[in-house]
């Protein structure tokens, strides 16, 4: 049996659905935030999708760490993404259904530290960077009905670090039908990570990496390299005229919710990176924090080593899928 869900539920049923086995290694949040895979472990700058780059008239700086690795880089998660589509869509074709999911927005810049580049500080103070899919993120899709909603899920929601199912709220067991065909185990949605994964257990290691990418952070901020540079970064602030003891408390100053960063915002980020420069902060940060993922991804290495597998499989099946959607 299963209870009405209510209206304001589909949007987050939606979007989990789809999200889940893809963001294991694309954060869309401030810190830590998105990356590029790497293999040195020094901060460096990387370059975006050109298209990104001329858009943005420079290149946004992406950090270099060892848990990027393991993870799905924004341009991969973009082409996972498109993938899972294709593939949702023809799921749910079959039961007559025409599907469009939202457009996912990918993140241009990481702001694992804050911001680190000078002309988005200068531009958009501690705002994000506008992403060429952010107006159809925002306008997304009309809200799909019960059916669609059984069919894309089955009732059911995948954990991202996990990959193991549960109910989705409204939902007493999982769908097993919808307009007289069989829903395969966790919808539409779970039918496309299965075909992407290349196997029926959507089990996972993204859990652990998803921790290491954190914790590391927050270790990484006690280590007596990064509290001797924050008081320095600290120190040069107070010079043009700011009082932050570390660059997470100027961030926290800002109000992201307004559309657009104000003068006020785009001085006092600006400041900030140019204090993070003066005093190399970015690539001591980035050494230290270095040093702790190396570690615990040795303490890890089976399950790093899995999940990096399991994303190098998805990569591959999803390049196939999106070559034969034409």
């Amino acid at each position: 049996m299963r209870r009405p869900l209510p209206r304001a539920t589909y949007s987050v049923v939606l979007m989990s659905a789809l999200a889940a086995g893809l963001i294991s290694g694309c954060s869309t949040s401030g810190t830590p935030s998105d990356a590029e895979p790497s293999g040195s472990g020094e901060a460096r700058a990387q370059a975006s999708a050109p298209a990104s780059a001329e858009s943005l008239g420079f290149t946004p700086r992406r950090l270099d760490l060892p848990v990027y690795d393991y993870q799905l880089s924004p341009a991969q998660y973009a082409k996972v993404a498109e993938a899972k589509q294709v593939l949702v869509t023809a799921c749910m074709k079959r039961y007559g259904f025409s599907w469009s999911a939202p457009t996912p927005a990918i993140p241009r810049q990481d702001r694992r530290y804050g911001v680190i580049d000078l002309r988005a500080a200068q531009r958009y103070g501690y705002h994000l960077l506008p992403t060429d899919s952010s107006v159809a993120a925002e306008s997304g899709a009309a809200t799909p009905s019960k059916e669609e909603m059984a069919a894309l899920t089955a009732g059911q929601l995948l954990d991202g670090d996990t990959g193991e199912s549960r109910l989705a709220a409204g939902y007493d067991s999982p769908v097993k039908r919808v307009r007289g065909k069989a829903v395969p185990p966790g919808g539409c949605a779970q039918e496309a990570e299965r075909k992407l994964l290349g196997r029926d257990d959507l089990r996972s290691e993204a859990g652990v990496v998803s921790r290491i990418n954190t914790e590391s952070f927050s270790s990484s901020m006690s280590t007596p390299a990064v509290k001797t540079v924050f008081a320095k970064w600290s120190s040069c602030m107070k010079k043009a005229g700011y009082d932050f003891p570390d660059p997470l408390k100027s961030i926290g100053s800002a109000d992201l919710n307004v559309p657009a960063a104000p003068k006020a915002e785009t001085e006092l980020a600006t400041a900030d990176v140019k204090c993070k420069e003066s005093v190399d902060l970015v690539a001591v940060w980035s050494r230290a924090e270095t040093s702790i993922q190396r570690g615990m991804i040795k303490k890890k290495a089976s399950a790093t080593a899995a999940q990096r597998a399991d994303n190098a499989t998805r990569l591959r099946n999803a390049a196939e899928v999106v070559k034969k959607s034409g």
